[in-house]
């Protein structure tokens, strides 16, 4: 008979309760007694609080499955343990001491990890800090010191998680920082994640730091969902889903601000008017706060529209499933804000906004450094593109709607 294989869940760092596999690729996760009794916050949104155990017949359970790592990281751990790259629960029992967010996953029986390929000093760096990312771009935590960035171990902690260069995708990290900057300044009042281009210890020569905003500057953990766990979809099914759900939670889920609606909306406005064509559902999340949940800032800003296999948005818009971003018209927007549950005058003012900061945007990527200048050209290029092609008529367009919500049957047949 099999070891049954079980993990020790933490939040905040106080032990919340046990997850474990069962025959049949089962997963049980059951909360502390005394976890219950002390009254601490759920682990998941998806999982309450409550004194019965909770089953996932084909798998883990879509939130602690969101927390597996994905692609180069999930290979290196793999390869490091000697296990399948689909033994998601090894891997996670591995690596989950440092998740994203307040939880952890500590193995009771941890599993000794070999440094496979002494060759190879970035994967042995990332599988120092025997922490799990998601996302298929090759990363790693990173603390900062006096002296500049170093990998973090097990033990030092992380403030920043690095993200390395693609042989597949050139110039991604420069695209990165250059989408983020310009993200900043379209939406000045928003939150966005904090980057620059920098070394890491002698091993990496070039990263991209991105400050962890799951850290406060104590280093004390803050707990957050993406979209993807507080849908309750597995990892795999990140770009199963529309640009639309993520505004219905918010509206109909207690303790959310519905004003938050109008931030989404305004960063998915960014997002296509970028070429962030790669927005999934891991790439949106919410904080746990004590007055209910929060959005984090902006993260995982990519114009990957400036690459040829990156022309279709990642989520379905308006009833538009692989919706090319050149095929993208004021409609498939309208009708977007109109889910959020905004009304026509707040979309026009969104819309509004981004044309007022579309020049100072220029100037932004114009003037970030250690970013080829062609790079910069491409980008503004898209945005004039996009600017042109929909966003500059969807004021005309909303004057011929009646205010209070167009039927989508109505919205898609005029332009």
């Amino acid at each position: 008979m099999a070891i049954r294989q079980y993990g020790k869940v933490y939040l905040y760092d106080h032990y919340a309760g046990i997850l474990a596999e069962e025959p049949g690729n089962r997963f049980a996760f059951t909360y502390d007694e005394s976890y219950l009794e002390a009254k601490h916050p759920p682990v998941s949104i998806t999982l309450p609080l409550s004194q019965y155990t909770y089953y996932c017949e084909r798998g883990l359970h879509p939130y602690f499955d969101n927390l597996v790592a994905e692609g180069w990281l999930r290979d290196a751990q793999a390869r490091a343990l000697g296990v399948h790259q689909n033994n998601r629960f090894g891997l996670l029992l591995a690596f989950g001491r440092d998740c994203i967010g307040a939880v952890s996953i500590v193995d009771p029986e941890p599993r000794e990890i070999r440094a496979f390929d002494l060759d190879d000093p970035e994967q042995i760096a990332a599988l120092a800090g025997r922490a799990s990312l998601s996302g298929v771009q090759p990363k790693m935590t990173a603390k900062k010191t006096d002296k500049g960035y170093e990998a973090s171990t097990q033990d030092s902690g992380s403030t920043h998680i690095a993200k390395l260069p693609s042989r597949a995708l050139p110039d991604i990290l420069e695209l990165e920082l250059l989408t983020l900057r310009a993200t900043a300044t379209l939406l000045p009042d928003d939150h966005i994640a904090e980057a620059e281009i920098a070394p890491v210890g002698e091993q990496i020569p070039k990263a991209l730091l991105i400050k962890r905003f799951d850290r406060d500057s104590e280093g004390n953990k803050r707990h957050f969902e993406e979209f993807n766990q507080l849908l309750g979809k597995f990892s795999e099914d990140k770009y199963e889903g529309a640009y639309e759900d993520m505004g219905q939670f918010i509206r109909k889920t207690p303790r959310c601000v519905p004003a938050e609606a109008d931030t989404l909306f305004r960063r998915i406005l960014v997002a296509i008017l970028t070429g962030n064509t790669d927005a999934h559902l891991k790439n949106f999340a919410m904080f746990h706060t004590p007055e209910g949940l929060r959005l984090t800032p902006c993260y995982d800003l990519v114009a990957a529209a400036i690459y040829k296999e990156y022309q279709t948005l990642a989520l379905r818009i308006a009833g538009a499933r692989d919706l090319r971003i050149g095929d993208i018209k004021p409609k498939h927007l309208i009708l977007l804000g109109e889910s959020y549950g905004l009304p026509h005058a707040a979309i026009k003012l969104a819309v509004d906004d981004l044309g007022k900061r579309l020049e100072k945007t220029k100037e932004t990527i114009f003037q970030t450094e250690q970013v080829p200048t062609s790079l910069k050209d491409n980008l503004i290029q898209l945005m004039e593109k996009r600017w042109n092609g929909n966003f500059s008529s969807i004021g005309q367009h909303l004057l011929k709607r009646p205010s209070g919500g167009a039927k989508l049957s109505d919205l898609l047949s005029n332009d």
